[in-house]
C-alpha cells in the first residue's frame, strides 16, 4: 500500500495516478478494436470523448442514489472529485452512449460492445490497483491469512473513521480491492477463449464477461466494508447481479440458436 507515489521527484496520489492511467490504456486500447468493429478513426475518437464524461456522469448519479450518505459531507453530487463513484453506473452511462453513437453510424451495437470488453476490464483492473495502494475501498476485518493491514497514514485513518468506524488502522481487513482485480483479469482470456471455442455471434464476448464480472462482484460483496444502506447490500446488489448474470447468458443462448437455426 502506497497512497503516495514518487515519480520524477513529484508526489501523486496513487489513486489519481492508477484512475488517469486505467482511463489512457482503456482508450489506446479501444481506439483500434472500435476501428476493427467499423468506425473510422474521427468516430472513434468522438465515440470516446463521449464515453468519458458519460462514465463519469452515470457513475457519479448512480453513487447518489446508492449511497446518499456519502453526501452529507463535503462530498457533492457535482463534485469534480475521483470519488463517489460507482462502477455499475458508469457502465451504464458509457455503454447508453455507444448504442446511441452506433445508431447514429450504422455500427452493430454489439459490435461495438464487444470492442470495449477488453478496455473495460483491463481499466477497471488498474483502477481497483489505485484503491488498494491508496487504502480505500477494503472490506470487513479478518483474522485469515489473506488479510492485511494497511499503513496508519493520517488519510487511511480518516476514512476509517468517517466511512467505516468498526474497523481500525491496526486490523487485518480483506483486500477485496485485489480480489475483484484478480476475478476481473481472470475473467478476460477465460470469456474469449469460450466465446472461440463455441464459434459465439457477435455480442458473446461483452456478455459473458458481464455475467462473469457480476459473479465475482457477487462472490466478494460479503466480503465489502460498505457504507450503503443495508437494503442496498443486502437486497438490491445481489439482485442486479444476478439478474445480469442470468440475462447475459440467456440472451446469449438465445443468439447461438438462432444462429443454428435454418
Amino acid at each position: 500500500m502506497c497512497p503516495l507515489l514518487e515519480i520524477g521527484g513529484w508526489q501523486i496520489p496513487a489513486y489519481n495516478f492508477c484512475a488517469l492511467l486505467a482511463a489512457i490504456i482503456g482508450c489506446a486500447l479501444a481506439l483500434p478494436a472500435l476501428r476493427r468493429a467499423g468506425l473510422g478513426r474521427a468516430q472513434a475518437i468522438a465515440l470516446l470523448l463521449i464515453m468519458i464524461p458519460a462514465f463519469l456522469i452515470g457513475s457519479r448519479l448512480w453513487n447518489v442514489v446508492v449511497n446518499p450518505g456519502n453526501y452529507l459531507g463535503g462530498l457533492k453530487w457535482h463534485s469534480l472529485r475521483w470519488a463517489g463513484l460507482s462502477f455499475y453506473g458508469g457502465a451504464l452511462g458509457a455503454g447508453t452512449a455507444l448504442i446511441i453513437a452506433a445508431w447514429q453510424w450504422d455500427l452493430s451495437p454489439w459490435a461495438g460492445l464487444d470492442a470495449m470488453t477488453v478496455p473495460g476490464g483491463v481499466a477497471f483492473c488498474l483502477a481497483r490497483l489505485g484503491c488498494f495502494l491508496n487504502g480505500c475501498c477494503a472490506g470487513r476485518a479478518t483474522s485469515g491469512p489473506l488479510g492485511v493491514v494497511f499503513p496508519s497514514k493520517a488519510g487511511y485513518q480518516q476514512v476509517l473513521s468517517e466511512w467505516m468506524p468498526f474497523l481500525s488502522a491496526s486490523r487485518a481487513v480483506h483486500p477485496t480491492q485485489l480480489y475483484e482485480l484478480a476475478g476481473a483479469a481472470l475473467g478476460l482470456p477465460l470469456v474469449f477463449w469460450l466465446v472461440k471455442r463455441l464459434h459465439l455471434q457477435q455480442g458473446a464476448s461483452f456478455l459473458l464477461y458481464t455475467a462473469w464480472f457480476s459473479a465475482v462482484r457477487l462472490a466478494v460483496l460479503p466480503l465489502r466494508a460498505l457504507t450503503y444502506p443495508d437494503i442496498i447490500k443486502t437486497v438490491v446488489y445481489p439482485l442486479l447481479y444476478v439478474i445480469v448474470i442470468l440475462l447475459g447468458i440467456a440472451i446469449v443462448l438465445r443468439r447461438a440458436r438462432t444462429k443454428k437455426q435454418p
